[in-house]
């Protein structure tokens, strides 16, 4: 259960434009999901209901431990119904990359949703970018 236990890895969270810019070191359980800044919240409150995406860049042991999986799973599925379109993903020194990126796919790879793996930073904020306008456009 949710907070019962001391949060592990650490994630900072930052607005870009449409995209929240998430950094981070895992692993990760479900108590290091919970994000209380409240003018980040804020923030991407006014980004729902127009596209808008998500850059993750972890390094260490990026991985959830199963209950966040879970949780992490839930409020991706709620944010695509406010908007969000896509998350980019970039491994930065990740201990196990394979491992990583097959839960990755697992986590974030939904209808309505498009996810993404870079080497590199700015090929994933220009993709991401790209997916935004796009969608925009539509609209």
């Amino acid at each position: 259960m949710a907070g019962k236990f001391k949060k592990h890895g650490s994630l900072s969270v930052a607005i870009d434009g449409r995209l929240i810019v998430l950094k981070g070191e895992g692993p990760w359980n479900a108590e290091s999901l919970h994000l209380s800044d409240d003018k980040i919240m804020q923030n991407l409150r006014a980004m729902y209901g127009s596209p808008w995406g998500v850059l993750a860049i972890f390094r260490g042991e990026a991985v959830y431990v199963p209950e966040a999986f879970t949780l992490l799973r839930k409020q991706i599925k709620k944010e695509i119904t406010l908007g969000r379109v896509a998350t980019a993903v970039v491994f930065v020194d990740v201990k196990s990359p394979l491992l990583s990126r097959h839960q990755f796919t697992s986590i974030y790879e939904m209808q309505g949703h498009e996810v993404a793996f870079f080497e590199d930073a700015d090929e994933a904020k220009a993709w991401l970018n790209s997916l935004i306008s796009h969608q925009q456009q539509q609209a």
